[in-house]
């Protein structure tokens, strides 16, 4: 009877190969913004409202009211900046909040937290999917406004400077309040349910479809402690010429002001964002 001899090299390479290791967290963060970026482009509703309808609303409202308003511009530029900032309010706090309160739904949380991931890549990679989705609404708005529309694009590099500046605050407060409601919301529908009339509402009452000066004062000052606002009027200056402060409620850029607010509704949200999580058992 002959006996096999196993070579202990050739054995301990063979399990050398076999043993599987968890990847870097970098590489985690990829894969989960892929799988995000994904899952919205194979949603065809969140798709279409994400990307086309601000450029739909944009194109509409351009073709329906083509003279000229107070400040020497004309409405199609008046919307361009408003539908940058209500393509960054859709993205990333309705489609997001819908995203994770259905993750949180149907299991995916769950079993992502049994993985050798860290929690936090999960939220860098829902961050990194609203910036690539935020500048891609933002591209298309721009080319589209410019080469089909003819609308005036900022020549100063300032106001690129602002107009980037603003984007990255906008993200990452609709990010942070995306994620706090998804995990808030016990379902997909219940995400959507509240949202949708919250972003129909924001949208008339924070200058986005109608210029603050045409609305009640009592309207303007009271949606004022509301980020939306300042958003879309930090855009606007970064985007519009000096004269065009003519249609804003004081007649004049509140830059500072603006940076403020929208800079204290970061820090609110994230701290909302962090408490919601940790107090959510549904991944425990």
């Amino acid at each position: 009877m002959t006996t096999a001899t196993l070579n202990p090299h050739t054995s301990a390479a063979r399990g050398a190969r076999t043993v599987q290791h968890p990847g870097s967290a970098s590489a985690a963060v990829l894969t989960l913004t892929w799988k995000s970026l994904v899952g919205f482009i194979r949603e065809p509703m969140a798709f279409i409202m994400g990307l086309f309808y601000p450029l739909f609303m944009l194109i509409l409202f351009n073709a329906v009211f083509p003279g000229e308003m107070s400040g020497g511009i004309t409405m199609g530029e008046y919307m361009l900046p408003a539908m940058i900032t209500m393509g960054v309010l859709m993205n990333c706090t309705q489609i997001l909040a819908i995203s994770v309160a259905a993750e949180r739904e149907n299991g995916e949380l769950k079993r992502l937290a049994v993985l050798p991931v860290p929690a936090w890549a999960y939220v860098a990679a829902k961050c990194l999917a609203n910036v690539a989705v935020s500048v891609l609404n933002i591209v298309v708005l721009i080319i589209s406004g410019s080469l089909a529309l003819g609308l005036s694009l900022p020549a100063a590099a300032g106001s690129w400077g602002l107009a980037a500046l603003t984007l990255v605050l906008t993200v990452g407060v609709c990010t942070a309040l995306g994620l706090a409601i998804g995990r808030s919301c016990p379902s997909s529908r219940a995400a959507s349910g509240i949202l949708t009339p919250i972003i129909i509402i924001l949208q008339f009452v924070s200058g986005l479809f109608l210029p603050l000066s045409q609305l009640p004062g009592w309207m303007v000052h009271g949606f004022s402690v509301l980020p939306v606002r300042w958003s879309a009027e930090l855009m606007r200056e970064a985007f519009l010429p000096a004269s065009a402060a003519a249609v804003e409620p004081t007649g004049g850029w509140e830059t500072g002001k603006g940076l403020a607010v929208v800079a204290a509704w970061l820090v609110g949200g994230v701290v909302a964002a962090v408490v919601v999580s940790r107090r959510d058992t549904v991944d425990r």
